[in-house]
């Protein structure tokens, strides 16, 4: 049969295409250097238009489904989908903020298309052709959707699976040595084809003093080259997480290093990178030398790419008014996925503006001397912080690790209440006190009893 007359169903677990990349994106592949000291790399991008026409290779799609959790990373990436033939399966996450009914729902759509496919080519000869051509693109690499996959296959429909090296489970390999009909394909493989990385900040405009370092335009260089991706382009050498801002007008590149512990250290890792005719510094010195004002330097939006920018791009998304709620650094399921690439993955011409949504910034400029304060200091709540990743306070790798596996998390109540479920694994992960020692009082704000048993 001729391959181009196939006919596909895509069926797509989010989490696991961009969760993944993300952990992809940070460990050092032939594309990016290695990030120091993360997992996961939160300004990796999907381009959805890029990764549907390379799974169907030419080859027509029929529906297909997407499956995720809310809160969605930007209601914009399930409208992408829907232009894209997709059926949106969005479903609730737990108190615990896991995903679920998503692998459930996904078993149950892939198993009804392949059994009433089945059954219509029993009687129906255009029908059975159609299950001759049809072909099911599976994008998972959990072991709990081998079930229904064998399902399908055992209906005579062929299955391409895809997922990532890293979370590919090790079943999937020893099914494909046993039934021709299924092949096993690694995204890592197309990783350049279908994303690109977004250096520039997504978060409401607001310059945190000790993460941040401005770099001047050196004199001899270009207007034309000095942009963000140049910038961008020179510091990712660093291995360090960054986000890039524009000044207004000025030749001043802003750049904010989340939650780092030595700002001084990275401003001489750039003064090498550099060369010595580019001046750099950090924020409070360049500030109170050129008598800078925040509103006078920073552009106060937040400005982030649509989905996708290809041909088959839609008119750009409406501007609003409204404030935007990402957090810090682009926490997991915020901006998830966006579009347009270049060579090297680093984005688009900072000077053209279309298709960027504008969302005006709230933060006055008389703050910023009191969030620098607090950007040097432990935050007073540690685990129990009721602002989770927007804390401006410092926390520890554990405390914003879990702010982002949680994020629909009341960190105010963690281990107010003992846990209930019998036989919990989840140890100190867990939202509920498994011993005394573990509990926190919301009266007295402390350890070692519940609120009801407070004496104070």
């Amino acid at each position: 049969m001729d391959n181009d007359n196939d006919e596909c169903l895509l069926f797509v677990d989010d989490s696991n295409v961009w969760i993944e990349a993300q952990k992809f994106a940070a460990s050092g592949n032939s594309h990016m250097p290695k990030l120091t000291g993360r997992d996961h790399d939160p300004r990796l991008r999907i381009n959805i238009g890029k990764l549907v026409n390379t799974l169907c290779s030419g080859r027509t799609q029929r529906q297909s489904y997407i499956y995720g959790s809310r809160p969605p990373p930007n209601d914009m990436v399930w409208k992408q989908y829907e232009k894209f033939k997709f059926q949106t399966k969005i479903y609730d996450r737990s108190s615990q903020g896991k995903e679920k009914e998503v692998d459930n729902s996904m078993s149950a759509d892939m198993t009804e298309e392949a059994v009433d496919l089945r059954a219509s080519a029993k009687y129906d000869k255009a029908a059975e052709e159609t299950k001759k051509r049809t072909v099911f693109i599976v994008i998972t690499g959990d072991r709990d959707m081998l079930p229904p996959i064998r399902k399908v296959l055992k209906c005579g429909i062929r299955v391409e699976l895809w997922g990532w090296k890293s979370g590919m489970a090790k079943e999937y390999l020893k099914e494909r040595n046993t039934n021709d009909c299924l092949s096993v394909n690694f995204l890592d493989n197309i990783f350049r084809e279908v994303s690109f990385t977004n250096f520039r900040s997504t978060r409401t405009t607001r310059v945190v003093p000790a993460y941040t370092i401005v770099i001047l335009k050196p004199e001899d260089l270009a207007e034309e080259t000095w942009n963000d991706s140049f910038v961008a382009r020179i510091l990712l050498q660093s291995g360090r997480l960054f986000y890039t801002r524009l000044s207004k007008g000025g030749p001043e590149m802003i750049v904010e290093f989340p939650g780092v512990k030595n700002i001084e250290a990275i401003i001489i890792q750039a003064r090498e990178l550099f060369g010595e005719k580019t001046k750099i510094m950090s924020w409070p010195i360049y500030s109170s030398r050129f008598n800078k004002d925040i509103s006078e330097v920073v552009e106060t939006s937040n400005m982030f790419l649509p989905l996708e920018n290809d041909s088959q791009s839609s008119s750009p998304p409406p501007s609003t008014k409204k404030e935007s709620q990402s957090p810090p650094g682009n926490a997991p399921g915020v901006d998830e996925q966006s579009g347009d690439q270049e060579v090297q993955n680093l984005g688009r011409n900072p000077d053209d503006e279309e298709g960027w949504e504008q969302v005006k910034s709230r933060s006055p400029p008389g703050k910023a001397h009191g969030r620098a304060q607090r950007g040097t200091q432990r935050c007073p709540h540690g685990q129990h912080c009721g602002a989770g990743g927007e804390c401006g306070y410092i926390h520890t790798n554990k405390e914003m690790a879990r702010f982002r596996d949680y994020p629909t998390q009341n960190f105010k109540k963690w281990k107010t209440k003992t846990c209930t479920r019998i036989g919990c694994r989840m140890g100190e992960r867990c939202p509920f006190a498994h011993s005394k020692e573990e509990t926190w009082c919301l009266s007295c704000n402390d350890q070692g009893h519940l609120t009801d048993d407070c004496r104070s």
